[in-house]
């Protein structure tokens, strides 16, 4: 039999990808984090050597877009930085990979970036901020600690102090260092430094953006680092990018934390961390309107005039969570059903001869409402 010969008029290149890649690295990684890696492995064998402004202009990314990228291949072990002896940068080397992404950071390189992984010691060893007692304090780290396990929101890493000090060099995280410190009129801290560099360079919060957080922060009586923090990851968390889109949430929020300590009878001032961590649920978890809240407010003071207090608002809240509350209409369907199921107790399960709509007792009446709030708070606080 004579041989024959496979052609093809296909005069396009392949880059290979590894199948490891696809299937263990890929799938956790950001979108722009993939591609820059593709392209990596593009330029591998097109052997031409590139600047990261031509990887850059390529995407139509910034220069510190394709850095956060190569930083993140470099933490996964996936590439490394090759450098002269004086530190240099002079390639990258594209890594053998592992069916399982498990292995350990390449320490060496991750520290000519000046990045070190954070460890539990060392988030549980940020200082306390000032005026806040150590209960409070352990709960806002608390609560900022939920916030950072969230699956959407990037890892926060230490950064090494020759390397904040080398990002001072850029003219707009300097000078937000320094207003900064002229906000909370005291140095900042290495800590404090470090945290205002994850938002920047992790979140990727834009200079306008980290400044209007600081400025609002400050507002409201906050000079820690560690609430910025906890804001800045809520906001990360809410897709909030642009200083028009914080102002609007800003607003949203200062307008609940007045109306609710206006409605308590708290004395005007800044919400304690415990008290910012209920509304916080209230309005972003559970998803309620500022009404819905201040009706469970009002509901608190007219039930317990001198003992209502957050728990107790909370727990009414928490019910009508359950119940599926979505509007206020919603409650008063939940007051009928009760008054109904109430008077069916009362009388045994038995029809009246009584005009049906004599026998209706109004959701609005306040003794049906004080009651069912009493009852409601005595189940759940068995």
């Amino acid at each position: 039999m004579e041989t024959i010969t496979i052609s093809t008029k296909n005069h396009e290149t392949y880059s290979a990808v590894s199948n490891f890649f696809i299937d263990y690295y890929m799938t956790e990684a950001n979108g722009e984090f993939v591609k820059v890696y593709l392209y990596l492995i593009r330029l591998l064998n097109s052997g031409r050597a590139v600047t990261i402004a031509d990887i850059a202009d390529h995407f139509n990314l910034t220069e510190k877009d394709i850095c956060r990228a190569i930083k993140y291949w470099i933490k996964q072990d996936v590439i490394q930085l090759e450098y002269t002896k004086d530190k240099v940068l002079t390639g990258i080397t594209m890594l053998p990979l592992t069916a399982k992404s498990m292995s350990n950071h390449n320490s060496s390189i991750l520290s000519l970036l000046g990045v070190e992984d954070e460890t539990e010691t060392q988030k549980s060893a940020i200082p306390e901020p000032s005026g806040s007692t150590s209960k409070e304090a352990s709960e806002a780290a608390q609560n900022t600690k939920s916030i950072q396990e969230s699956a959407t929101v990037p890892k926060k890493i230490s950064y090494k102090s020759s390397f904040i000090e080398s990002k001072k060099e850029d003219e707009d995280f300097g000078n937000l260092l320094y207003q900064t410190e002229i906000y909370f009129g005291k140095p900042l801290t290495q800590t404090d430094m470090n945290t205002l560099l994850y938002i920047y360079e992790e979140l990727s919060f834009s200079p306008d953006l980290l400044e209007y957080l600081v400025e609002y922060c400050v507002s409201i009586g906050k000079k820690s680092c560690r609430y910025i923090e906890a804001v800045a990851l809520e906001w990360y968390k809410n897709g909030i990018t642009s200083v028009e889109d914080a102002k609007v949430a800003s607003k949203n929020y200062n307008s609940i934390y007045v109306a609710v300590l206006k409605q308590l009878g708290i004395p005007r001032r800044v919400p304690t961390p415990t008290e910012t961590a209920f509304i916080d649920t209230w309005y972003n978890t559970y998803s309620f309107n500022k009404n819905i809240i201040i009706e469970a407010c009002k509901r608190a003071i007219t039930t317990n005039p001198h003992s209502a207090n957050f728990n107790y608002v909370n727990g009414i809240l928490e019910s009508w969570h359950k119940q599926n509350v979505k509007k206020l209409s919603d409650i008063e369907a939940l007051d009928k059903k009760w008054a109904s199921e109430r008077k069916k107790k009362a009388t045994g399960g038995k029809s009246t001869v009584t005009n049906q709509f004599n026998n209706y007792q109004s959701s609005t009446d306040q003794a049906v409402v004080n009651e069912f709030e009493s009852l409601f708070l005595q189940e759940t606080n068995q």
